[in-house]
């Protein structure tokens, strides 16, 4: 698998509908707080805010695009509490308290669901 060291890197590799999601969702994310930093983290885009990762994306072969919801490693994740934030939206899996997943198949379907992408994201960056 290739390393990648910037984001453009990561994005050059990409094609078709795979660039398009990680374009609409990244455009998205760096809209949402102008003290985001972008960098690559766990060989993807990632958003942090000072030292503390908070979205990452995550890429599988059959596919999906996955957003990590996720609050660095300074915060100890409990995966038997209730998550700190609400979904009204349906978007998200929880996997612990404090990470989650949001997963797309299609550009379709996150310009569909722009709204509500956004609405959980830029509450989670608000955490």
């Amino acid at each position: 698998m290739k390393k990648y060291a910037t984001v453009a890197e990561y994005l050059a590799d990409l094609e078709g509908d795979k660039l398009k999601q990680v374009e609409l969702l990244r455009s998205m994310i760096l809209k949402l707080n102008p003290d985001l930093i972008e960098r690559i983290k766990w060989n993807a885009p990632s958003y942090a805010l000072e030292d503390d990762d908070r979205v990452t994306f995550a890429m599988n072969k059959t596919g999906i695009t996955t957003l990590v919801l996720h609050m660095g490693a300074a915060r100890k994740e409990d995966k038997t509490a209730q998550p700190v934030l609400a979904d009204d939206h349906g978007l998200l899996e929880w996997k612990s308290d404090i990470r989650g997943l949001m997963a797309f198949d299609s550009s379709q379907e996150i310009t569909e669901r722009a709204d509500d992408i956004a609405d959980v994201l830029s509450r989670w960056i608000a955490l």
